[in-house]
């Protein structure tokens, strides 16, 4: 449902754009609606055009798919957050750092080193 109702969606919102820009625009061109004068607003409006009504039942449909995404999304229950610190599908978990292991630890020791004679941090100096 949801995939059906994505892929009706996009088709829609790619027909709206077509549309859009395939109409020409009134008044002065792009700018035309920043206009200083405000003749353009007391200018009679022109009838709608086939392309106009077909952008506006798309626009409609746009609307209309983008509430029922909403609802269906709704229903399917809250979207994971990508700021979970906790990720349900994690396939295992990370090594605390007491638990690593290093090769020297993993390795049998065969025999241990002699202990070195204790050398003091801090030369000594002697007295005179």
């Amino acid at each position: 449902m949801l995939t059906v109702l994505i892929v009706i969606h996009l088709m829609i919102a790619i027909s709206l754009i077509a549309l859009i820009l395939f109409q020409k625009s009134e008044g002065n061109a792009a700018g035309g609606g920043f206009s200083v004068s405000a003749m353009s607003a007391m200018q009679p409006r022109t009838r709608p055009n086939p392309l106009s009504r077909a952008t506006t039942i798309l626009g409609i449909g746009f609307f209309v798919t983008s509430i029922g995404l909403a609802l269906v999304a709704k229903n399917l229950g809250p979207a994971p957050s990508l700021l979970n610190s906790n990720p349900a599908t994690a396939s295992g978990r990370a090594p605390r750092v007491d638990e690593v292991t290093t090769p020297a630890a993993a390795a049998p020791a065969e025999k241990a080193p002699e202990a070195a004679p204790a050398v003091p941090a801090v030369p000594t100096v002697p007295k005179n």
